[in-house]
């Protein structure tokens, strides 16, 4: 039945050339241990490094790639798939030239007659996406230290700076020289972890400043010595990647004597670009004749740059959504649509301006908004799974989705994200498929149906000769032929009568096969015991006829010639099966055995040809031992 199913899925692949280029893996797997693959698109090897044919060849190649600390996880989403119908599931692989990679597989359970039959499912890889929210989370982060750490400094360094303007007034009271104020202030910012750099500059020009004083952290941070810029105007310290217009605007507002906060890049002493926040006020001089502007240098590099990576970040995840197959929103907890991607404008019907505000709930056909919520709640997320729910675009028409929601924060606000699926052409590729199933069952239960009623008409016409034949000979042999293809109807009969059209159960077939015979035989006056031992076991048609026949032959040959001279006998049946799945199927009887230079290959009769004919048939193995009766054991592996 397997590879029948295998067929019909390939059947329904008319878009193989699309598959091969597209980023979805989608396969077909059977509900038994390690779920082995029926069919997998072939796009398959571009994305894993490994060819459909490795896995279905293997079937524990692909449980033996996922990681550790995942497997379990995706062992129990498919041990529990019966329950939970479908999932959704996110884990890392490793592929075939050594490295890994994140899946997300969304698998669903696809069930014959109302039975679980089988697993459908499509695999994505999410790698970048994986690896971008880490990045996110990480810079989002380092963000946060570093704000929290920047206001610190900067409460520290406006108290130093209080402190350090108290210090003037009072050296402005009580000193009179300008040596002993800077003394004092030099005093002061030594102390400060940001750089600090104090100038001098004419009331009438304040943008004309030389340097009059540094401290240690700028000469460690820059490179240069207090000596080595003393006297010199701060712009030296500039650079190719200094902003013109910044400086504009500094100078504007030195200008002004307006107290001022820029950030531009600077460069230290070998060359090496750094961003800095310069907080700059300008302080009057005792006889007002200059000024003096103290500077307060932060090196921000790091903060840009965590800044500047989050921007690439979301133009990154931007670039992704616009991309994306599936329609994309950001909803506020009242439903309101704050942002969608393209996908949305074009699956709904809208414009981007005309969505955005929207409330979401519009989006739904009136008859089915009752069931959705005023509010949005965690209770209300489908976080690893899905829902299905018809939506209506603007003109009207209605369509299927799978909707996949989370809500995340933002600035201490929850917000909602929704991955909306157009599930239209699968739902018609669905209704296509079971379809298409029901038409393949009808057509082989009548299959079986009409061989079973051919080889009725046979062996009723076998049944006339029968009855007009006197030829002792003739009759048996015509007996024989009859009991031989009534063996064959009733596995055709088993199976017209079974949910399954190409299994049969051949142990409940064996109890049918052993009235048949009985009933067949004419001398049935011999009290004869038939002892069973039989497992449940279930062949395919290809192995259950010539199994059917292998035992009509050994049961008939048992009522025929084993009790030969006796009045009664026992026949012992038996049917296992081993765990590599190997049937060993064993007939016995307590009669009068096999002459001693018994050999079966060299017995010239119809049955006992046709006894090794179908052993061969089921590649198996057939092992005849006469002690105390005969005893017949054939081994075969199932299918």
């Amino acid at each position: 039945m397997s590879d029948a199913k295998g067929s019909r899925l390939g059947d329904q692949f008319p878009i193989e050339e699309l598959m091969t280029s597209s980023s979805i893996i989608f396969y077909h797997c059977r509900l038994e241990k390690g779920y082995p693959i029926i069919n997998m698109s072939s796009n398959v090897e571009s994305i894993l490094g490994y060819k459909e044919v490795e896995f279905a060849a293997d079937r524990s190649l692909w449980l033996s790639r996922i990681h550790k600390d995942d497997r379990e996880q995706v062992k129990a989403a498919y041990d529990n798939i019966i329950e939970t119908k479908q999932q959704v599931i996110e884990f890392r692989f490793r592929h075939s030239q050594g490295h890994t990679i994140w899946l997300r597989d969304e698998i669903k359970l696809v069930c014959d007659n109302g039975e679980p039959d089988s697993l459908i499912g499509s695999s994505i890889e999410i790698t970048d996406q994986k690896q971008a929210e880490q990045d996110l989370q990480t810079l989002n982060q380092t963000l946060e230290e570093r704000i929290k750490e920047r206001t610190s400094r900067l409460a520290t360094t406006n108290r130093k700076l209080k402190k350090q303007i108290q210090y003037r007034k009072k050296a402005e009271r009580k000193l009179t020289e300008q040596h002993e104020r800077m003394k004092l202030l030099e005093m002061a910012i030594d102390n400060i972890n940001d750089m600090v750099v104090v100038t001098k500059a004419s009331k009438d020009d304040p943008t004309k400043s030389e340097i009059i004083l540094v401290n240690e952290a700028f000469e460690t941070f820059t490179g240069y010595s207090a000596d080595e810029v003393i006297g010199l105007q701060p712009t030296f310290l500039h650079g190719e990647e200094t902003s013109d217009t910044v400086l504009r605007r500094i100078d504007k507002q030195i200008e002004n004597h307006e107290t001022l906060r820029e950030e531009f890049i600077n460069y230290t002493k070998d060359g090496t670009p750094y961003w800095v926040e310069l907080d700059m006020a300008p302080f009057p001089s005792i006889n007002n004749d200059h000024e003096y502007w103290v500077g307060i240098n932060r090196d921000v590099t790091k903060r840009k740059e965590a800044e500047q990576k989050m921007e690439e970040s979301e133009q990154r995840y931007r670039a992704l959504a616009e991309l994306s197959f599936d329609a994309i929103f950001e909803i506020t907890l009242d439903g309101t649509i704050i942002n969608c991607n393209k996908r949305a404008c074009e699956l709904f019907g809208y414009r981007r301006d005309e969505l955005i505000g929207l409330n979401s709930a519009q989006l739904i056909p009136q008859k089915y908004r009752d069931e959705v919520p005023d509010m949005i709640s965690n209770s209300e997320t489908t976080d690893e799974g899905a829902w299905e729910r018809t939506y209506q675009k603007k003109d009207g028409t209605t369509f299927p989705t799978e909707i996949h929601t989370q809500i995340y924060e933002v600035g201490g606000e929850e917000r909602l994200v929704a991955y909306v699926r157009d599930n239209t052409a699968r739902k018609e590729y669905e209704n296509k498929i079971r379809k298409s199933l029901k038409e393949k069952e009808t057509l082989l239960a009548e299959v079986h149906h009409r061989v079973k009623n051919n080889l009725a008409v046979i062996s009723g016409l076998l049944e006339m000769q029968v009855l007009n034949t006197e030829d002792e000979k003739l009759l048996d042999k015509l007996q024989e032929s009859q009991s031989r293809i009534q063996s064959i109807a009733m596995v055709h009969e088993k199976l017209y009568s079974s949910e399954s059209f190409s299994e049969i159960q051949i142990n409940q077939y064996i109890n049918d096969l052993l009235n048949m015979v009985v009933n067949s035989i004419v001398d049935v006056q011999k009290d004869i015991t038939v002892k069973k031992d039989m497992e449940p076991v279930t062949l395919a048609v290809r192995q259950a006829v010539p199994c059917g026949l292998l035992l009509n032959e050994l049961i008939t040959n048992c009522y025929k010639h084993a009790f030969e001279g006796r009045e009664e006998g026992i026949i012992s049946i038996s049917i296992q099966q081993s765990d590599d799945n190997v049937i060993r199927l064993c007939v016995e009887d307590d009669g009068v055995g096999l002459p001693d230079d018994f050999n079966i290959r060299n017995q010239p009769s119809l049955g006992m040809t046709l006894i090794t004919t179908l052993v061969r048939q089921l590649d198996g193995t057939l092992s005849v031992s006469s002690d105390s009766g005969t005893y017949v054991e054939i081994s075969f592996k199932i299918d």
